[in-house]
């Protein structure tokens, strides 16, 4: 019995390298627009005025009855909570980003 022959191997053609950075590296040096500079600017208050609420929230939450006395309440405020650490998070890490390439 013969075996038939292996097919010949093509390398694999190879890619050329991309001719343009990648569009954060080039909006990075770019600096700010207008619209990034304004929120760079509002976003501080956007920060506290979030942080103010979670605490009243904690505070809330911290009532020892509550999810017995309440537990509509309590489940309310529990989401509340979390969309309020979610838009924390999110304000800090667009206001870090503005941040930095304004530094740039």
């Amino acid at each position: 019995q013969a075996t038939p022959a292996p097919e010949p191997t093509r390398p694999a053609p190879a890619r050329p390298a991309p001719a343009t950075p990648a569009p954060r590296a080039e909006a990075a040096r770019a600096g700010l627009n207008f619209s990034e500079r304004k929120r760079l600017e509002t976003l501080p208050a956007v920060i506290e005025r979030l942080e103010a609420e979670i605490d009243k929230l904690t505070e809330f939450l911290a009532q020892p009855d509550l999810f017995q006395t309440a537990p509509a309440k309590f489940a309310k405020a529990s989401d509340a909570l979390v969309e309020r650490q979610q838009a924390l998070a999110a304000a800090e890490e667009e206001w870090l980003d503005l941040a930095e390439r304004d530094q740039g």
